[in-house]
């Protein structure tokens, strides 16, 4: 698979264009996918949103569309005629920063949500989906009265006034299994992978993650819950938005 050299930048914010190549082109459903020399973009997944983007290439301008990851990481640049592209030819490309920023913050709100919610209730995140105006995440409590809405907000606003270093690092799966401010399931997490990129929100939160994120909590802004919903025996659905 493509080398995803977005794994080695943080904080994730305000992305710098970059210098690349055209290595190939898939058609799919009549868009053009280009496979890029190098890539700093972030593809969908682990509920975090695509990067959006440009490419700049000989007299013309592509608008990135979608990222993903597989085999080659592919970017969506339209119904463009592949006539258009040019190989192995120097091209810049650009990533949408503001789009890219507000998905930082609210994935590293996520963070410190789910460390609210397992502190205060115990209560396990199983599932979220980031977005630009609204995020939501499922947390399983075997017991669901013990939540509170307002409590869960103000815990993670008190923690994000004061200010904590959010920091990336290497970690080997064995060092991390122990830790308490682990609160994922190492176990859910491929089994042949021994060397984990990790974000650590400082005594609040270590979390094995892929996604993008800020550098200082302070940078999130105050988060709102929104609404809360039952999603069957055992889960609650917290959807929340930046203020």
């Amino acid at each position: 698979m493509s080398d995803l050299l977005h794994l080695l930048q943080h904080p994730g914010t305000n992305p710098k264009s970059f210098i690349s190549t055209i290595c190939s082109t898939e058609i799919v459903d009549g868009h053009t996918w280009v496979e890029l020399s190098e890539s700093y973009f972030y593809p969908s997944g682990g509920g975090q949103p695509a990067d959006h983007g440009s490419l700049e290439c000989g007299d013309g301008t592509f608008s990135i569309e979608n990222v993903k990851k597989g085999e080659k990481l592919l970017h969506n640049i339209g119904n463009i005629d592949s006539d258009m592209i040019v190989f192995d030819s120097p091209i810049s490309a650009s990533i949408d920063a503001d789009r890219r920023n507000l998905l930082s913050r609210m994935h590293t709100a996520q963070h410190l949500i789910s460390a609210a919610a397992d502190e205060l209730f115990s209560g396990n995140t199983i599932g979220n989906q980031i977005g630009l105006d609204k995020t939501r995440i499922d947390i399983g409590m075997e017991d669901r009265s013990k939540f509170d809405k307002e409590s869960l907000e103000q815990l993670v606003n008190e923690n994000i006034e004061q200010q904590i270093p959010v920091t990336m690092s290497q970690e080997n799966r064995s060092n991390l299994t122990s830790n308490p401010l682990v609160r994922v399931n190492l176990d859910l997490l491929p089994k042949n992978v021994e060397e984990l990129r990790v974000i650590t929100i400082e005594g609040r939160d270590i979390c094995p993650c892929a996604g993008t994120h800020v550098s200082n909590t302070k940078e999130i802004g105050e988060i709102q819950i929104n609404k809360v919903k039952s999603k069957g025996t055992g889960k609650l659905r917290v959807e929340y938005s930046l203020v």
